[in-house]
Protein backbone atom coordinates (compact mmCIF):
# COMPACT_ATOMS: atom_id res chain seq x y z
CA UNK A 1 0.00 0.00 0.00
CA UNK A 2 1.71 3.42 -1.17
CA UNK A 3 2.29 5.36 2.39
CA UNK A 4 1.19 8.44 0.49
CA UNK A 5 -2.48 7.77 0.70
CA UNK A 6 -3.71 9.17 3.77
CA UNK A 7 -6.98 11.44 4.26
CA UNK A 8 -6.56 14.14 7.15
CA UNK A 9 -10.30 14.70 8.96
CA UNK A 10 -10.41 18.21 10.76
CA UNK A 11 -13.02 19.01 12.75
CA UNK A 12 -13.60 22.67 13.50
CA UNK A 13 -15.10 25.70 14.30
CA UNK A 14 -12.60 27.55 12.13
CA UNK A 15 -10.24 28.71 14.99
CA UNK A 16 -7.91 31.10 14.01
CA UNK A 17 -4.85 28.29 13.65
CA UNK A 18 -6.80 26.21 10.95
CA UNK A 19 -4.89 28.03 8.34
CA UNK A 20 -1.81 27.73 9.68
CA UNK A 21 -2.56 23.98 10.11
CA UNK A 22 -3.51 23.36 6.86
CA UNK A 23 -0.10 25.17 5.48
CA UNK A 24 2.03 23.04 8.32
CA UNK A 25 -0.12 19.73 7.01
CA UNK A 26 1.03 20.62 3.40
CA UNK A 27 4.58 21.30 4.30
CA UNK A 28 5.51 17.99 5.94
CA UNK A 29 7.93 15.01 4.17
CA UNK A 30 4.24 13.06 4.22
CA UNK A 31 0.84 15.23 2.41
CA UNK A 32 -1.67 13.78 2.50
CA UNK A 33 -4.30 13.05 -0.36
CA UNK A 34 -7.41 15.02 1.14
CA UNK A 35 -7.87 16.95 4.28
CA UNK A 36 -11.43 17.25 5.01
CA UNK A 37 -12.90 20.15 6.76
CA UNK A 38 -15.68 19.21 9.11
CA UNK A 39 -17.43 22.29 9.76
CA UNK A 40 -21.35 22.81 10.53
CA UNK A 41 -23.22 24.52 7.74
CA UNK A 42 -23.43 27.71 9.79
CA UNK A 43 -20.04 28.48 9.85
CA UNK A 44 -18.78 27.53 6.87
CA UNK A 45 -18.59 30.87 5.47
CA UNK A 46 -15.49 30.61 7.68
CA UNK A 47 -13.56 28.51 5.65
CA UNK A 48 -14.46 30.35 2.17
CA UNK A 49 -10.78 31.49 2.05
CA UNK A 50 -8.89 28.47 2.04
CA UNK A 51 -8.29 27.34 -1.20
CA UNK A 52 -5.61 24.62 -0.74
CA UNK A 53 -6.40 21.99 -3.58
CA UNK A 54 -6.23 18.86 -1.42
CA UNK A 55 -8.57 20.67 0.73
CA UNK A 56 -11.99 19.32 1.32
CA UNK A 57 -15.12 21.29 2.73
CA UNK A 58 -17.75 18.99 4.68
CA UNK A 59 -20.40 21.17 5.88
CA UNK A 60 -22.68 19.22 8.45
CA UNK A 61 -26.31 20.00 9.39
CA UNK A 62 -25.31 19.24 13.73
CA UNK A 63 -22.39 20.55 15.86
CA UNK A 64 -19.88 18.17 17.73
CA UNK A 65 -16.72 17.54 17.57
CA UNK A 66 -17.07 14.01 17.79
CA UNK A 67 -20.14 14.19 15.21
CA UNK A 68 -18.85 16.50 12.71
CA UNK A 69 -15.66 14.15 12.90
CA UNK A 70 -17.51 10.95 12.36
CA UNK A 71 -19.22 12.54 9.24
CA UNK A 72 -15.73 13.11 7.94
CA UNK A 73 -14.72 9.87 8.79
CA UNK A 74 -17.31 8.14 6.60
CA UNK A 75 -16.49 10.89 3.75
CA UNK A 76 -12.45 9.53 3.70
CA UNK A 77 -11.78 7.95 0.35
CA UNK A 78 -7.99 6.50 1.62
CA UNK A 79 -6.72 3.71 3.12
CA UNK A 80 -4.82 5.35 6.12
CA UNK A 81 -7.19 8.56 7.37
CA UNK A 82 -5.76 10.62 10.50
CA UNK A 83 -8.08 12.68 12.96
CA UNK A 84 -6.50 16.06 13.72
CA UNK A 85 -7.70 19.16 16.07
CA UNK A 86 -7.11 22.58 14.14
CA UNK A 87 -4.67 23.58 16.41
CA UNK A 88 -2.15 21.16 16.42
CA UNK A 89 1.31 21.30 14.65
CA UNK A 90 3.41 18.31 13.47
CA UNK A 91 6.76 18.26 13.12
CA UNK A 92 8.17 17.51 9.55
CA UNK A 93 7.92 13.65 9.63
CA UNK A 94 5.72 12.79 12.20
CA UNK A 95 2.72 11.96 9.46
CA UNK A 96 5.31 9.78 7.97
CA UNK A 97 6.60 8.42 11.03
CA UNK A 98 3.14 7.31 11.95
CA UNK A 99 1.70 6.54 8.77
CA UNK A 100 4.91 3.50 8.40
CA UNK A 101 4.67 2.71 11.94
CA UNK A 102 0.83 1.68 11.48
CA UNK A 103 1.75 -0.02 7.73
CA UNK A 104 3.92 -2.42 9.83
CA UNK A 105 1.71 -3.15 13.12
CA UNK A 106 -1.39 -3.51 9.87
CA UNK A 107 -5.00 -3.48 10.93
CA UNK A 108 -6.20 -3.68 14.40
CA UNK A 109 -3.92 -0.57 15.63
CA UNK A 110 -4.08 3.26 15.94
CA UNK A 111 -0.76 5.06 16.58
CA UNK A 112 -0.43 8.81 18.02
CA UNK A 113 2.18 11.08 18.50
CA UNK A 114 4.40 12.91 21.17
CA UNK A 115 2.11 15.93 22.18
CA UNK A 116 4.60 18.62 23.08
CA UNK A 117 4.03 22.29 24.76
CA UNK A 118 4.64 24.96 22.36
CA UNK A 119 5.58 27.01 24.68
CA UNK A 120 8.50 25.26 26.84
CA UNK A 121 8.95 22.57 23.94
CA UNK A 122 8.95 19.83 26.65
CA UNK A 123 5.98 17.16 26.40
CA UNK A 124 2.97 18.43 27.54
CA UNK A 125 3.10 15.67 30.49
CA UNK A 126 6.30 15.00 31.86
CA UNK A 127 7.18 12.23 34.19
CA UNK A 128 9.48 13.77 36.97
CA UNK A 129 12.03 12.09 38.40
CA UNK A 130 12.55 14.51 41.72
CA UNK A 131 10.62 15.02 44.85
CA UNK A 132 7.51 16.87 42.61
CA UNK A 133 7.90 13.42 40.85
CA UNK A 134 6.88 11.33 44.07
CA UNK A 135 3.92 14.11 44.71
CA UNK A 136 2.65 13.24 41.29
CA UNK A 137 3.15 9.68 41.88
CA UNK A 138 1.05 9.83 44.71
CA UNK A 139 -1.77 11.82 43.50
CA UNK A 140 -1.81 9.56 40.43
CA UNK A 141 -2.08 6.19 42.60
CA UNK A 142 -4.35 7.19 45.43
CA UNK A 143 -6.75 9.67 43.60
CA UNK A 144 -6.23 8.50 39.56
CA UNK A 145 -6.00 4.20 40.55
CA UNK A 146 -3.08 4.44 38.06
CA UNK A 147 0.14 2.45 38.77
CA UNK A 148 3.48 3.93 40.19
CA UNK A 149 6.01 6.19 38.49
CA UNK A 150 6.93 5.29 35.22
CA UNK A 151 4.43 2.07 35.44
CA UNK A 152 1.52 4.78 34.95
CA UNK A 153 2.58 5.89 31.17
CA UNK A 154 0.23 5.09 28.67
CA UNK A 155 -1.99 3.59 31.49
CA UNK A 156 -5.76 4.15 31.74
CA UNK A 157 -7.49 3.57 35.23
CA UNK A 158 -11.41 2.42 35.84
CA UNK A 159 -12.39 5.74 36.64
CA UNK A 160 -10.76 7.64 33.41
CA UNK A 161 -7.86 8.43 34.89
CA UNK A 162 -5.20 8.30 32.18
CA UNK A 163 -1.30 8.34 32.15
CA UNK A 164 0.60 10.38 29.35
CA UNK A 165 3.93 8.81 27.25
CA UNK A 166 6.93 10.44 28.13
CA UNK A 167 9.50 9.83 25.51
CA UNK A 168 12.52 10.42 27.41
CA UNK A 169 11.50 7.42 29.56
CA UNK A 170 9.93 4.89 26.66
CA UNK A 171 13.47 3.06 24.87
CA UNK A 172 10.93 2.08 22.16
CA UNK A 173 9.88 3.50 18.95
CA UNK A 174 6.28 2.53 19.14
CA UNK A 175 5.20 2.55 23.39
CA UNK A 176 1.81 0.36 23.55
CA UNK A 177 -0.44 2.24 25.33
CA UNK A 178 -4.85 1.78 26.91
CA UNK A 179 -5.67 5.05 25.25
CA UNK A 180 -4.69 8.02 22.80
CA UNK A 181 -5.21 11.72 23.28
CA UNK A 182 -8.03 12.67 20.93
CA UNK A 183 -6.28 15.66 19.01
CA UNK A 184 -4.30 13.24 16.53
CA UNK A 185 -3.98 9.76 16.05
CA UNK A 186 -4.32 7.87 12.76
CA UNK A 187 -6.02 4.39 11.62
CA UNK A 188 -6.91 2.03 8.47
CA UNK A 189 -10.56 3.42 7.37
CA UNK A 190 -11.84 -0.11 8.30
CA UNK A 191 -10.87 0.45 12.19
CA UNK A 192 -12.57 3.76 12.54
CA UNK A 193 -15.69 4.37 14.95
CA UNK A 194 -17.70 6.61 12.65
CA UNK A 195 -20.67 7.14 14.70
CA UNK A 196 -21.25 10.00 17.04
CA UNK A 197 -20.69 8.33 20.68
CA UNK A 198 -20.43 11.48 23.00
CA UNK A 199 -23.93 11.37 24.78
CA UNK A 200 -23.87 15.03 25.46
CA UNK A 201 -24.00 18.56 24.28
CA UNK A 202 -21.49 21.07 24.62
CA UNK A 203 -17.50 20.58 24.79
CA UNK A 204 -16.94 16.96 24.02
CA UNK A 205 -14.65 16.68 27.60
CA UNK A 206 -13.03 13.44 28.04
CA UNK A 207 -14.11 11.92 24.21
CA UNK A 208 -10.38 10.39 23.70
CA UNK A 209 -11.35 8.58 26.87
CA UNK A 210 -14.54 7.38 25.28
CA UNK A 211 -12.88 6.74 21.94
CA UNK A 212 -10.34 4.68 23.82
CA UNK A 213 -12.66 2.76 25.23
CA UNK A 214 -14.70 1.82 22.46
CA UNK A 215 -11.64 0.69 20.16
CA UNK A 216 -10.48 -1.19 22.74
CA UNK A 217 -13.72 -2.93 22.85
CA UNK A 218 -13.41 -3.44 19.07
CA UNK A 219 -10.20 -5.22 19.76
CA UNK A 220 -8.22 -2.04 18.58
CA UNK A 221 -4.53 -1.63 20.09
CA UNK A 222 -3.36 2.02 20.78
CA UNK A 223 0.39 2.81 20.25
CA UNK A 224 2.61 6.30 20.99
CA UNK A 225 5.19 6.64 18.02
CA UNK A 226 7.62 8.53 20.04
CA UNK A 227 10.09 9.83 17.35
CA UNK A 228 6.54 11.56 16.03
CA UNK A 229 6.08 14.84 17.30
CA UNK A 230 3.37 17.51 17.38
CA UNK A 231 2.78 20.55 19.36
CA UNK A 232 0.19 22.83 20.82
CA UNK A 233 -0.27 25.40 23.02
CA UNK A 234 -0.96 25.01 26.19
CA UNK A 235 -4.52 25.03 27.33
CA UNK A 236 -6.61 27.79 28.58
CA UNK A 237 -7.51 26.84 32.47
CA UNK A 238 -10.60 29.24 32.91
CA UNK A 239 -13.86 27.56 34.49
CA UNK A 240 -17.57 28.21 34.60
CA UNK A 241 -19.91 26.49 36.36
CA UNK A 242 -21.46 24.87 33.15
CA UNK A 243 -17.99 23.21 32.49
CA UNK A 244 -17.61 21.78 35.72
CA UNK A 245 -20.44 20.07 35.50
CA UNK A 246 -20.31 19.27 31.88
CA UNK A 247 -16.11 17.67 32.76
CA UNK A 248 -17.58 15.79 35.89
CA UNK A 249 -20.67 14.35 34.18
CA UNK A 250 -18.07 13.37 31.00
CA UNK A 251 -15.93 11.65 33.71
CA UNK A 252 -18.73 9.76 34.96
CA UNK A 253 -19.77 8.34 32.11
CA UNK A 254 -16.49 7.38 31.12
CA UNK A 255 -15.82 5.53 35.04
CA UNK A 256 -19.48 3.76 33.69
CA UNK A 257 -18.06 2.61 30.49
CA UNK A 258 -14.91 1.52 32.61
CA UNK A 259 -17.25 -0.41 35.33
CA UNK A 260 -15.48 1.79 37.93
CA UNK A 261 -16.60 3.64 40.92
CA UNK A 262 -18.98 6.62 39.87
CA UNK A 263 -18.23 8.46 43.36
CA UNK A 264 -14.37 7.63 43.23
CA UNK A 265 -14.80 9.17 39.42
CA UNK A 266 -16.61 12.10 40.88
CA UNK A 267 -14.18 12.92 43.66
CA UNK A 268 -11.08 12.65 40.92
CA UNK A 269 -12.62 14.68 38.95
CA UNK A 270 -13.39 17.71 41.47
CA UNK A 271 -9.67 17.40 42.59
CA UNK A 272 -8.43 17.54 39.37
CA UNK A 273 -10.18 20.61 38.33
CA UNK A 274 -8.88 22.34 41.92
CA UNK A 275 -5.67 21.09 41.11
CA UNK A 276 -5.58 22.79 37.85
CA UNK A 277 -6.08 25.84 38.86
CA UNK A 278 -4.47 25.88 41.76
CA UNK A 279 -1.44 25.34 39.07
CA UNK A 280 -2.82 28.33 36.87
CA UNK A 281 -2.81 30.89 40.25
CA UNK A 282 1.00 29.48 40.63
CA UNK A 283 1.87 29.82 37.07
CA UNK A 284 0.82 33.32 37.03
CA UNK A 285 2.26 34.56 40.62
CA UNK A 286 5.39 33.03 40.22
CA UNK A 287 7.13 34.55 37.52
CA UNK A 288 5.71 37.88 39.03
CA UNK A 289 7.55 37.48 41.86
CA UNK A 290 10.92 36.05 41.10
CA UNK A 291 11.30 37.99 38.17
CA UNK A 292 9.02 40.51 36.03
CA UNK A 293 11.12 39.76 32.85
CA UNK A 294 10.91 36.54 32.85
CA UNK A 295 9.62 34.60 29.40
CA UNK A 296 6.83 32.23 30.22
CA UNK A 297 8.50 29.77 27.86
CA UNK A 298 10.65 29.00 30.91
CA UNK A 299 8.00 28.33 33.28
CA UNK A 300 7.55 24.48 33.74
CA UNK A 301 4.06 23.28 33.61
Amino acid sequence: MPISKVSVVISTLVGEQLSKTIANINSGSLVPIEILICIPEKYSPRVNGIHDANVRVITTPFMGQVAQRAEGFRQAREALVMQLDDDIQLDTNSLEIMASNLLSLGRGNVVGPVIFNSVTNEPLTKINGNFRGVIDSLYASLVGGLPWGLRRMGTLSKIGACGCVDPRYCGVELFPTAWLPGGCSISFREDLIMENFFPFHGKAYSEDLIHSSLRSQNGIAHHVATRAKVTIDPPLRGITSESVIAEIRARRYVANLLEGSLTHATLAAVLDIVRRQIAALLLAIVPKRSNPKRSSSNIET
